[in-house]
């Protein structure tokens, strides 16, 4: 199906893995928004992306060598922008991108060493789960900024009213017999 057209009702998918998507995505703004249109209220996503900073994204030879790697800061900004909460994240694959025998057996060990080392940085791909956010995104500080938003204005004075000025034709001076401020204006 069109990438941008899924054929699910809205809200209805309580779990999303985005596997192959965000990277070779020609409209990632509008995948991302169709993400968020089929998950329900509270649902979670999994996004798993090429790390810019892994070895998978720099071989054209491996699955995640197409398309546009990700920084961690990057996805998560993104995920935000869409109304996406990340809330875990996580890197995998850290065994060297190839096919020879001693990296095929040697990746459990290049694995485990990878998660010990880095769990973020050195892995080739990035994974973050995100829970759908319906609601206003809770802020650090929001309710005491909130609470006196205008606190800029605390020294001011309230304006007082200036008196109604009668307003004389150009036509010369003004009549001596005319004050300038008569009784019926006030």
């Amino acid at each position: 199906c069109e990438e941008t057209l899924w054929p699910l009702e809205a809200e209805r998918v309580d779990r999303l893995v985005v596997l192959h998507g965000l990277e070779t995505s020609e409209h990632s703004e509008a995948l991302l928004n169709e993400c968020w249109r089929v998950l329900a209220p509270g649902g979670k996503a999994l996004f798993i992306v090429p790390n810019r900073g892994g070895l998978w994204a720099r071989r054209d030879g491996t699955p995640f060598g197409y398309g546009r790697p990700y920084s961690l800061s990057q996805l998560e900004g993104q995920l935000g922008r869409h109304d996406f909460q990340p809330e875990r994240h996580s890197a995998a694959l850290f065994q060297p991108p190839s096919e020879a025998r001693f990296w095929l057996k040697t990746g459990p060990a290049w694995e485990r060493l990878g998660r010990n080392i880095s769990g973020t940085f050195s892995g080739g791909v990035l994974i973050v789960e995100a829970e759908k956010v319906t609601g206003p995104t809770p802020r650090p500080g929001l309710p005491e900024a909130v609470s006196r938003p205008l606190r800029i204005l605390d020294g001011l004075k309230t304006p007082e009213p200036k008196p109604a000025r009668l307003h004389w034709p150009n036509f010369g001076r003004q009549p001596s017999h005319l004050t300038p401020y008569p009784d019926f204006i006030e």
